[in-house]
């Protein structure tokens, strides 16, 4: 039987990401120095063979990058992390404890657990998937909600939107940015998430810097450094969608050393197909205030920019390759912060070319469009009716729809309005977004919890829904309203009592003066 370490003595934290129809990567911590076999099992509910092992020298200092590649797309696969001379788990074996009827149980009697994970579809054919999105969860937080999120939505892939971790971190601190996340996959809740489903990753401004960082904060190069590190993530600044013949292969290596940062390699941001849907996730830290637009836009002012030239270049070239790429009939467009609130606001003019190319997308070629957000800790939805960009004293209207996801467990806030449905605020909030694909019509679908009570349901293909007036306000405004209101008729009522104390006085002492008068 097993005479080695138990996994959870061994393994301090893995988690998988860049997810693909035909690959995966991996990152994996170890505790201390071991000699780790990993092996993947694929299944066809047939029968079970032997797909890959690998044999990996562990170091505590630096994570086991694990890729497998050929893949078969659109398939399940187990794998499990073998420590030294532990008993093998045959293919007879595996076939008497694997649930048929549930994809997601999987137990053995060993103290060695069984993970999985399932391959995309085939890029450019009709797919349909799901996933989970939410941002904002404190240091080290154990909270439950991340197991709610696996447990009441089996998410293909997590998506974490940002605050990863509230450190607020504002030195170039390797040290404190490796125990920042070392904290957060030392929470046994938030590493049995990671563990279960890939995940997609994008820093905010607490787990780049401190509250409201940008590219000029001082953490910069080294949040961007720990990010290689330890997010599988998929190929950075990759520049067209690829099918079939096409292939660009032109982008920037891992940086596994700080001196090695330059402007042409640093940022995150990236886009992935999956089926016939593109996800495009923009870095708005990085940098974020570094370049100032001028005249270029035709305005001669002193805006700086959100996105940066290159990463501005690059979006809008991805933007232009949709609108003419027939196949993707869906786009879902990642910002950690709400495209149509408070921060996005001070950046008009690269919001307006955004929105331009987007609403085109989504209105003249009919394309599924959807804006996913976080960092404002509350869950909503605008379906478009009440988006509006301020820019030049004009006001633009986009009929684009926005789902804000969270928060997981901090406290809550309401940074947009009108909206939809909403606004929920508080922690314990996820969303699910489903891509319904087929070859009759694609729809997005947006269900929204809090634990695993649902919020409200959205979806794009529902003229109803998209119909709807936004006219639900966010609560703090209302009750300042009403807080203004009091305090109005107050000041009123006091300036009425203070005349009539004046008008009272003024009275009294003329009735004293005639009196006075008349006795003389």
């Amino acid at each position: 039987m097993i005479t080695a370490l138990k996994y959870e003595d061994s393994i301090l934290f893995h988690w998988k990401g860049n997810l693909t129809s035909d690959s995966i990567t991996m990152k994996v911590f170890t505790r201390q120095e071991s000699f780790v076999k990993f092996r993947i099992i694929s299944w066809d509910l047939n029968n079970i063979q032997n797909f890959s092992q690998l044999n990996v020298n562990q170091s505590n200092d630096s994570p086991i990058t694990l890729q497998f590649q050929n893949l078969q797309p659109n398939t399940q696969y187990f794998y499990i992390f073998e420590f030294y001379d532990i008993e093998n788990i045959t293919s007879e074996y595996l076939m008497t404890v694997y649930n048929k009827e549930k994809d997601y149980q999987f137990t053995t009697e060993f103290d060695q657990p069984m993970f999985s994970f399932k391959t995309f579809g085939l890029i450019g054919q009709p797919y349909t998937f799901n996933f989970s999105a939410s941002g904002c969860a404190r240091s080290a937080s154990i909270s439950k909600i991340f197991l709610d999120i696996y447990q009441n939505t089996y998410p293909q892939f997590f998506f974490m939107l940002g605050d990863l971790h509230y450190r607020d971190i504002n030195t170039d601190s390797i040290d404190e940015f490796d125990q920042a996340y070392r904290q957060v996959f030392g929470s046994s809740t938030q590493r049995y998430l990671y563990q279960q489903v890939p995940i997609e990753y994008q820093f905010d401004d607490h787990d780049f810097g401190k509250n409201d960082a940008d590219g000029t904060s001082p953490t910069r190069n080294v949040a961007n450094l720990l990010y290689w590190k330890y997010v599988p993530h998929g190929n950075l600044h990759n520049y067209l969608p690829l099918y079939k013949d096409e292939e660009l292969t032109k982008y920037p290596q891992e940086v596994k050393h700080i001196d090695l940062i330059n402007e042409e390699n640093i940022g995150s941001y990236r886009y992935q197909i999956i089926g016939r849907t593109i996800l495009i996730t923009v870095d708005l830290r990085t940098f974020q205030n570094l370049e100032v637009l001028g005249d270029q836009f035709g305005n001669f002012s002193n805006e700086r920019s959100i996105l940066g030239k290159q990463q501005r270049q690059w979006l809008l070239a991805i933007l232009d390759r949709v609108i003419i790429t027939d196949w993707i009939q869906a786009v879902i467009f990642i910002s950690s912060v709400n495209f149509h609130g408070e921060i996005w606001d001070v950046f008009p003019n690269e919001q307006l070319l955004i929105a331009d190319k987007l609403q085109y997308i989504q209105e003249v070629l009919e394309k599924q469009v959807l804006i996913v957000s976080s960092d404002s800790h509350m869950t909503a939805m605008k379906n478009g009716q009440n988006s509006f960009i301020q820019s030049l004293g004009l006001k633009y209207k986009y009929g684009l729809q926005e789902t804000m996801c969270g928060s997981l467990d901090k406290s809550g806030s309401c940074k947009t309005q009108p909206l939809t449905f909403g606004p929920w605020l508080g922690k314990n909030h996820y969303t699910n977004i489903e891509i319904q694909d087929t070859h009759l019509r694609t729809c997005i679908i947006v269900r929204a919890f809090e634990k695993t009570s649902q919020l409200f349901f959205y979806n794009t293909c529902d003229d109803r829904l998209k119909g709807l007036e936004g006219k639900v306000k966010c609560p703090f405004d209302v009750l300042m309203r009403v807080v203004y209101v009091i305090a109005s008729l107050l000041v009123s009522f006091g300036f009425l009592i203070i005349i009539y104390i004046i008008v009272k006085k003024c009275h009294k002492n003329s009735m004293k003066y005639s009196l006075v008068m008349r006795e003389k």
